[in-house]
């Protein structure tokens, strides 16, 4: 029998909402929060209705990250995955992975989050495979604003598991995500779920 995998997604799926805008909210306080949104909302939304993701979240990136020393980033991910992320966990998600883990399967978490602090707090359950959103790091030990590679979202997501685990036929691939940017990972599953409300589905491509 091959090994199974299992690959979770994390906001909407492990956690409740945007665990990024959280973390955004966190590392730089309310006011300073509420004006980025002020001053860039009406250009994020033409990005979006745009569907250039990507954009969006380099403007964000910079705007928050740019200059900031790599080590009070950590900081802030400490705090933020040991006290923020527990109190946004999705029962029915986090039961899934429990069930995974007991099993002792694979656990792998591919989200379009970011691994500073997704990376310890999967660590913390003794998942050590996180493939997640990179912030990029100058020599100055500051964070330069820019990501190394694209943000783990949508076709990205089946791409950079296999990358991690190697040809896709070593394994059973079960899969939980709750959107389209999972779609992908969801496809390349032997088995997936996608969440709906407060509980999982078996998912299958739209025809």
């Amino acid at each position: 029998m091959k090994p199974v995998v299992a690959a979770f997604d994390f906001d909407g799926t492990l956690g409740e909402g945007v665990s990024g805008l959280r973390f955004f909210h966190q590392l730089v306080g309310t006011p300073r929060y509420a004006w980025f949104w002020v001053r860039h909302l009406p250009s994020l939304f033409l990005y979006g209705r745009r569907w250039r993701h990507e954009e969006s979240l380099d403007r964000i990136n910079r705007h928050i990250f740019t200059g900031r020393p790599a080590t009070e980033v950590a900081a802030a991910a400490e705090h933020f995955w040991r006290h923020t992320l527990p109190r946004h966990l999705v029962p029915a998600g986090m039961a899934r992975l429990h069930a995974h883990l007991q099993r002792g399967d694979r656990c792998v978490i591919v989200s379009r989050g970011y691994e500073v602090y997704l990376q310890p707090w999967a660590r913390s359950l003794g998942i050590a495979d996180v493939i997640a959103t990179r912030l990029e790091t100058g020599p100055d030990g500051r964070l330069t604003g820019a990501m190394p590679e694209p943000s783990c979202d949508g076709v990205h997501k089946p791409v950079r598991l296999q990358r991690l685990l190697g040809p896709r036929e070593g394994y059973e691939l079960h899969a939980y995500g709750d959107g389209p940017g999972d779609f992908a990972l969801l496809a390349a599953a032997d088995c997936a779920f996608v969440r709906v409300g407060r509980a999982f589905h078996p998912w299958r491509p739209a025809s």
